[in-house]
């Protein structure tokens, strides 16, 4: 991997700015710790190997499309990962500000043995501060688009702050047509009472997209995901769930498709840090062709956390012979009054079924998108807004 780290972080290339103290030290650790390998219990069965054979390139001169949404939404542009302020419009009660070296967000992975979080840390141009005061009527689009002639590595890094019973839909739009690596840092905090629902969609191509998210619920708080991704070349996100305070609750329903010469991996995590506290994950992955899906979902309740209570599930079906999907859901309790159940399925398409749908003059191509429809389509009917809901629907319904 040494190879890999003198691609991405060079001798004497770290921005010299306030931040320059905490770049060093995110360096310093990653050049003592390296990049994880098959034998990293958490990406033994994700290869870095593609993220070695490129050469990464300077950031392009030609700018990537905005794609259209099919509902008024509020729009941040990330263009090629980079944000220009100026063409930020926001609704009154939301600002957006650069990261202050004060502020205790900058220090969540300094310590941590995170490899990509280090080269985050260390390689980041920008750092903004999403602060959301009140209750907003309309969604806010994190939209970031790369064109087809993106080969650099960019690390993106936002914070988004809920003040206390504020409420917003943060929908986490991700559209890659590049070949270059995005690798994104994300901390969410709800305070007292707030309420986010956080919708991911991704749709990549050839680029590395890998994504760390650390979401810090307080009491009375309520944080929902919902995942869409489409598929990519190499898709990670590492997303932890702490629940801080009694009341806090969080939910993660997603779905994955995965084609041939594509790798999705998720790895989620629930604490409950304290007792009262709530949670519920249900996650499908679809592969196809060559495709390999992981999954590894962790409930994590804490010594003293009782009245905690969760439920963790994650479905999973192999639509060819040469698909792979490694899926592991856990437990972790050391309290004693909680209520906590898992469960995990591999499957294939359900001869009964097909027979069933053939027998009553149904194609063979559109049986089997029904049953695939009707398979990936669970963890997303669960969203409250009917206008998200809808346009997700679709796009499932499009890709399969």
């Amino acid at each position: 991997m040494s190879a890999l780290l003198d691609k991405l972080i060079e001798q004497d290339d770290l921005i010299d700015d306030d931040f320059a103290e905490l770049r060093r030290q995110a360096r310093q650790q990653l050049m003592q710790y390296g990049f994880p390998d098959l034998k990293t219990e958490a990406w033994k069965y994700t290869s870095l190997r593609s993220l070695q054979k490129r050469e990464f390139q300077a950031m392009p001169a030609q700018r990537s499309e905005l794609p259209s949404l099919p509902f008024d939404a509020d729009v941040l542009h990330f263009d090629q990962g980079l944000f220009d302020p100026k063409q930020a419009q926001l609704p009154p009660g939301v600002r957006l500000e650069p990261l202050s070296t004060l502020d205790p967000e900058t220090l969540n992975y300094a310590q941590q043995a995170d490899a990509f979080a280090w080269l985050n840390l260390a390689r980041f141009e920008q750092a903004w501060k999403l602060v959301i005061e009140q209750p907003l009527e309309r969604p806010i689009a994190l939209v970031t688009t790369t064109s087809t002639d993106f080969a650099a590595a960019v690390h993106p890094r936002l914070v988004v702050e809920l003040s206390a019973n504020a409420s917003a839909t943060l929908i986490d739009l991700q559209r890659d047509q590049g070949q270059g690596l995005i690798n994104s840092v994300q901390d969410i905090h709800l305070g007292n009472g707030a309420h986010l629902q956080h919708v991911l969609v991704r749709n990549n191509v050839q680029s590395a997209a890998i994504q760390r998210t650390r979401v810090r619920v307080n009491a009375d708080a309520d944080y929902r995901c919902h995942v869409l991704d489409q598929g990519g070349r190499l898709n990670r996100h590492e997303l932890t769930v702490e629940l801080l305070q009694p009341g806090a609750s969080g939910q993660i329903d997603g779905v994955a498709l995965i084609d041939t010469d594509q790798h999705v991996d998720y790895h989620t995590a629930i604490e409950h840090v304290v007792g009262k506290t709530n949670s519920r994950e249900s996650f499908r992955m679809l592969a196809g062709g060559t495709g390999v899906g992981v999954f590894n979902g962790r409930i994590h309740i804490h010594r003293g956390a009782d009245d905690s209570h969760s439920d963790l599930n994650t479905a999973n079906l192999l639509l060819s012979d040469t698909a792979r999907i490694n899926t592991k859901p856990e437990l972790e309790i050391y309290a004693e009054e909680v209520t906590a159940s898992h469960g995990a399925t591999i499957g294939q398409i359900d001869e009964t079924a097909m027979f069933y749908m053939r027998s009553r003059g149904i194609p063979e191509a559109e049986a089997l998108s029904m049953l695939k429809q009707g398979f990936a389509a669970t963890p997303l009917e669960s969203l409250d807004d009917q206008a998200i809901r809808d346009w997700l629907l679709s796009k499932l319904s499009s890709k399969l």
